[in-house]
């Protein structure tokens, strides 16, 4: 599977929906953007955002009722391992020990 790059806007919107306990709906992701890192984004904003994550597969919009819940596609677990091995793949040559020496300062 193919997993799509995000925006950094992207990006918070599926960290705050990892961070969901259970499958969200517009306004408890939101809510959470809004709340826990510091937007002030509209509802509108927001939905733009999620309909993106839908068209990268991200995301599974969900009817329930008159409503619609998010369901994860691509855990966050992942995304953090796409992230990881292009790091080390691009700035370290799939040198994995390169990217440890310079965690621990170079030394």
């Amino acid at each position: 599977m193919v997993i799509e790059d995000l925006t950094k806007s992207e990006e918070l919107v599926m960290k705050a929906i990892w961070d969901c306990k259970k499958e969200p709906v517009l306004s408890d992701v939101v809510d959470r953007v809004n709340g826990s890192y510091g937007k002030d984004w509209r509802p509108q904003t927001v939905s733009t955002f999620l309909a993106k994550l839908v068209r990268k597969n991200y995301l599974k919009m969900q009817r329930d009722g008159k409503i619609y819940t998010y369901k994860v596609l691509i855990s966050e677990k992942e995304y953090r391992e796409k992230l990881c091995k292009h790091l080390v793949s691009f700035w370290y040559g799939d040198n994995l020990n390169g990217l440890i020496k310079e965690l621990n300062g170079g030394n």
